[in-house]
């Protein structure tokens, strides 16, 4: 039996102690949360043992895996501290606040032998799996030009932690990082970034909370991603992409059924995709759990076989981090950066 303990029972952390109950072999056993509220659901939900802090759960000992669901400023300290204490870690994106952060926590992985693995979910979900295959296997030409879009409502979360860059980095770092994830995974990092935003006061209000960046390559395709945490309450979350190539087009957009076309000529087609497993109700700004639980089934199936992750390597995952960041200081220089 995997035994795993649960830092953070906010909205994320809710739908991954949903997702935990549905492996053979695998317990939550244990929740840390700083909010009693909190820490009473899980325990009425799960029938867990709570904490009030990740730090204490973690010092307690008994686990074989550490999931990290707490905001970011906090993932860094508690990912080492949980591989320290002989724990597997599953941490959520964004990896850390910064790269150095990341390197720690490499590095800790490295020394203690134990699995590390980045929540960067959209490299397991099937619309965007979909788009890496086509522009892997070239069965519609060449990539000419890919747009992203990943646009919504404000994020505030626990004592407005999303609201400060300190603590969670702008919607550009935790938001549009899915999407700036999903660029490198299937591109590869960039020559260099170019991104523009609307920005309020980084403290209190999100800082970049609007954003555009052209990811450059070459002179033969163009990429871009636009993010916000802006949108009115009543607008639903979107998330989507279009990808033209030499000889057909896909389009995603979560808010269309079906959410993925392929034109290529003729009526448009919809390709079969993976069902969804479930509904989640934890407050997310999604409704299906199949991406979230494709990802921890992947985690769990490495961790039995004893091999690292390879569908998203930590190093992978710094990289994202440092791109971003790049993005950042792109945006508050106003001009294009080299990589």
């Amino acid at each position: 039996m995997i035994k795993v303990g649960l830092c953070g029972f906010g909205s994320m952390g809710r739908g991954h102690a949903q997702l935990l109950q549905k492996h053979e072999g695998v317990k939550l056993v244990s929740v840390a949360d700083v909010r009693p509220d909190c820490r009473e659901k899980a325990a009425a939900d799960y029938g867990v043992k709570t904490w009030e802090s990740g730090e204490a759960m973690i010092a307690a000992g008994d686990l074989d895996v550490v999931f990290i669901c707490v905001p970011t400023y906090l993932h860094a300290p508690l990912a080492i501290q949980a591989m320290k204490a002989g724990c597997h870690v599953f941490c959520e994106k964004p990896m850390a606040m910064n790269t150095s952060e990341c390197a720690d926590m490499i590095a800790a992985a490295n020394q203690t032998g134990k699995t590390l693995m980045i929540g960067q979910v959209l490299r397991f979900w099937p619309e965007y799996v979909f788009l890496k295959n086509a522009i892997d296997s070239k069965e519609y030409g060449k990539l000419i030009a890919l747009s992203m879009t990943r646009v919504g409502g404000v994020s505030t979360g626990w004592d407005n932690w999303y609201l400060d860059e300190s603590r969670g980095g702008m919607q550009i770092f935790d938001r549009h990082v899915h999407d700036c994830d999903a660029v490198l995974w299937m591109l590869g990092t960039p020559k260099e970034v170019y991104a523009y935003g609307a920005t309020r006061d980084p403290r209190t209000n999100g800082g970049i909370f609007h954003s555009f960046t052209e990811y450059r390559y070459s002179d033969d395709f163009v990429v871009s991603a636009e993010g916000s945490a802006d949108t009115p309450p009543g607008f639903p979350f979107t998330a989507c992409y279009r990808a033209v190539f030499e000889k057909g087009l896909i389009e995603f957009n979560s808010r269309l059924k079906p959410t993925l076309q392929v034109f290529a000529g003729g009526e448009p087609i919809a390709p079969e995709l993976p069902d969804p497993i479930a509904a989640l109700t934890s407050g997310m700004n999604i409704s299906t759990a199949g991406p979230y639980y494709n990802e921890q089934v992947y985690f769990f199936d490495c961790l039995r076989k004893g091999v690292k992750p390879q569908v998203v390597t930590p190093e992978a995952a710094m990289e994202t981090i440092r791109v971003v960041r790049t993005e950042i200081e792109s945006c508050r220089a106003r001009k294009a950066i080299t990589l």
